[in-house]
């Protein structure tokens, strides 16, 4: 799935131009300060990057070729921390800043290991100069693992940890807030191998971002919306096929939200011909006034008619990326992962949705 990052990269200049030309004619939430052009500015509080690379992993479970075979991404977004006046000055913080962010994590290809995931870490943030910042996070990682075992396949869950170093290089002359993000990521799961990775590509801090997407999300309680794409099976002799979701959502507060989806997955004519429905909970996090960033997680009910054919208990994982149309129409790009927790038939869902609002 590594077509997904690159999506992101290509949504990345969309942002920016969109950001930037509405400042320019004056139709920015807030105006822009002169002394504004550095990474490092306070007022941001809203961010997210892109970043591909390569590596390798090590340890436990690792035979053959361990190099990530340059497959390697990441996509994160993220909210700033608040920290306490008191706390700030007994620390003496004065530049230093805290963010908590979402990512998803591709490890890429060595020989046997497919792994993937998802996590949320706490960011520091320390200026070095006007055009340099670098970056320290550490959290919980969510993995899944397609790999071969006594010869026969498995899609292994773990929960592990990632830590990262950033180096954040000033690109204020294309777009606010805009930079190259060098990133090194490593990898610790228990009982399975770690990795090491090298990533570059964009980020951007988005300065004032709305404090909830556009009011008028919140005045009418529900969206409703219509998803299609592709759903690759986690196996080997699985091909991706059309897969198709109906989506119902409703918005609470600032940054949170519910939705109810019925989902298609499609038939790879092997191993997986599932439909359910899905109840997720989600964390929004608007990036400025016409884009968001978001993370749902919920239960997944479904059947699969090449399997038991009973009702089944899964997990459904999403990252989402979306755009405002208008008040009352976004469109977004949305990626999701079944997590069976039966060692098979995992599958990632790459979907492109548009969703109303309506009056109910």
């Amino acid at each position: 799935m590594r077509h997904i990052s690159l999506v992101i990269l290509l949504i990345f200049p969309l942002i920016a131009y969109g950001q930037d030309h509405e400042n320019k004619n004056g139709k920015s939430n807030s105006p822009q300060d002169a002394s504004y052009p550095k990474v490092i500015d306070s007022y941001s509080n809203a961010y997210a990057s892109a970043i591909l690379g390569n590596g390798f992993a090590y340890g436990d479970g690792v035979v053959g070729d361990r190099s990530m075979e340059g497959r390697t991404f990441e996509f994160r977004f993220g909210k700033e921390i608040s920290v306490p006046a008191f706390l700030s000055e007994k620390l003496n913080l004065t530049d230093e800043k805290f963010r908590l962010d979402f990512f998803h994590f591709n490890e890429g290809h060595p020989d046997n290991n497919h792994r993937d995931g998802f996590g949320a870490q706490m960011v520091y943030k320390k200026p070095v100069s006007q055009k340099l910042n670098l970056e320290f996070g550490l959290g919980p990682y969510f993995s899944m693992n397609t790999t071969t075992i006594k010869g026969t396949e498995f899609n292994d869950a773990k929960l592990g940890a990632l830590f990262s170093v950033a180096a954040l290089v000033d690109l204020e002359k294309f777009s606010p807030g805009l930079h190259m993000r060098y990133a090194l990521n490593h990898v610790s799961i228990p009982s399975t191998h770690s990795s090491i990775a090298l990533l570059v590509g964009v980020g951007k801090y988005f300065d004032n971002a709305p404090a909830r997407i556009q009011s008028g999300a919140y005045e009418n309680p529900i969206w409703l919306g219509v998803t299609a794409g592709i759903s690759q099976t986690n196996h080997g002799g699985a091909e991706g096929v059309p897969g198709f979701a109906a989506e119902a959502k409703k918005y609470y507060g600032n940054h949170w939200g519910a939705s109810v989806s019925g989902i298609m997955e499609g038939d790879d004519g092997v191993r997986v011909h599932r439909h359910g429905v899905a109840a997720q909970g989600w964390f929004v996090q608007p990036l400025d006034k016409n884009w968001a960033a978001s993370a749902g997680i919920g239960p997944y009910v479904a059947t699969n008619k090449r399997g038991s054919g009973n009702l089944q208990l899964h997990s459904l994982i999403s990252f989402q990326v979306e755009r405002f149309i208008d008040t009352k129409w976004k469109g977004f790009v949305n990626f999701s992962r079944v997590t069976t927790f039966t060692s098979k038939n995992d599958r990632d869902l790459f979907r492109i949705g548009i969703m109303r609002q309506f009056d109910i």
